[in-house]
């Protein structure tokens, strides 16, 4: 509690002599706790207590830097790595985390092996924290781009997906907004969206990624294809029986793709689960071409090698995979200018069909 002295000559004396104190406190209880008034005026009796005023209270929250320790040590599980990225010492990160299970007054980490996990009063401080700091980030970003749209958008896609369907597109996007540099990567599955500053990611799947605000891009149908030098000996139509007959080619980011496609067609009596694999639609289909086998590719990714006879899909039609392709971002950054411009974009293109519903 301050007290404040001052003299007003109007009210308490044409020659100011009677002082005015004014009482602040930041809390109603403490003054009674802290000074008896009675005695106050008693012993002070040419003052005057003029009023008793209660200041804003501070926020009750940790700092800033305290809580960028705690969330990088929670992502890396490491507080050396956690350091690196801040820019601090392992020792300095350590005091942070120390100091602020002493401020909350539970236990953030425990220790299993070589790593830092969060305890459950951890996990839960975390997820409680993290859209704060996210919207924290957003309004620093947008007050620094001065509310406009402009600035470098980086989107990371699959290749195949990236260089098919939605690269085409961009000439559109960047007439509409000039002032946006798009920085296209390659990037198959969950990015880090901090560590590699991404501010758009394509994913394939459900759809449902915690922390993350997603819009339903592109469907996926996967047809068998072959070279035609492959079935070229067969003295009959190839049938989706003969699929035995042949190397089945795999790939990575589809394990159960043959599987399914067998199933919804009716296929029984093939092994879907083995065969060589290959990391990318691209790798499989050069394999294919080369006459390895017979790949299973969406159609999206093979148009124009079946337009130019490179290969040919003769062992049945295509099928829906139950899961799509989907533009997706941080949720606390989905209101940043140039994320917002580019996912409404997405959304009123006129040729939408193309991206949004499955061939």
């Amino acid at each position: 509690m301050k007290i404040y002295k001052k003299r007003d000559a109007t009210k308490f004396g044409r020659d100011g002599s009677i002082p005015v104190v004014c009482l602040e406190t930041r809390d109603w209880q403490r003054p009674v706790q802290m000074i008896n008034l009675s005695d106050f005026m008693r012993k002070n009796h040419k003052v005057c207590v003029l009023s008793l005023q209660r200041l804003p209270m501070a926020r009750r929250i940790p700092t800033l830097k305290a809580l960028a320790c705690f969330e990088q040590t929670a992502r890396f599980g490491n507080a050396s790595r956690a350091a690196g990225e801040l820019y601090l010492t392992q020792s300095a990160v350590s005091r942070q985390i120390q100091g602020l299970e002493e401020w909350l007054g539970c236990k953030l980490f425990a220790r299993e092996k070589q790593r830092l996990v969060l305890t459950a009063e951890g996990e839960t401080y975390l997820q409680a924290i993290r859209p704060a700091l996210d919207q924290l980030e957003t309004a620093t970003l947008t007050f620094l781009s001065g509310g406009a749209e402009g600035g470098v958008l980086t989107i990371a896609a699959p290749p195949t997906f990236g260089s098919r369907c939605l690269i085409p597109l961009l000439p559109d996007f960047r007439r509409t907004h000039p002032d946006i540099v798009i920085n296209f990567i390659s990037r198959i599955g969950m990015p880090d969206f901090d560590r590699e500053q991404i501010d758009i990611a394509v994913l394939f799947g459900d759809g449902q990624w915690p922390g993350l605000e997603s819009h339903r891009l592109h469907g996926e149908e996967m047809v068998p294809i072959c070279s035609p030098k492959l079935i070229a000996a067969l003295d009959h139509p190839p049938q989706p029986d003969n699929l035995g007959d042949y190397a089945l080619l795999h790939i990575a980011t589809r394990p159960r793709g043959w599987s399914d496609w067998l199933k919804a067609s009716g296929i029984t009596g093939i092994d879907g689960e083995n065969g060589p694999k290959f990391e990318h639609f691209t790798m499989a289909m050069q394999a294919a071409i080369a006459g390895l086998g017979v790949a299973l590719l969406p159609t999206f990714a093979i148009e124009d090698e079946l337009a130019s006879g490179r290969i040919v899909a003769p062992f049945g039609p295509p099928r829906a995979s139950p899961f799509h392709y989907y533009a997706t971002c941080p949720a606390g950054r989905a209101r940043l200018p140039k994320i917002r411009a580019f996912m409404t974009w997405l959304e009123n293109r006129e040729d939408t069909e193309r991206l949004i519903a499955p061939r």
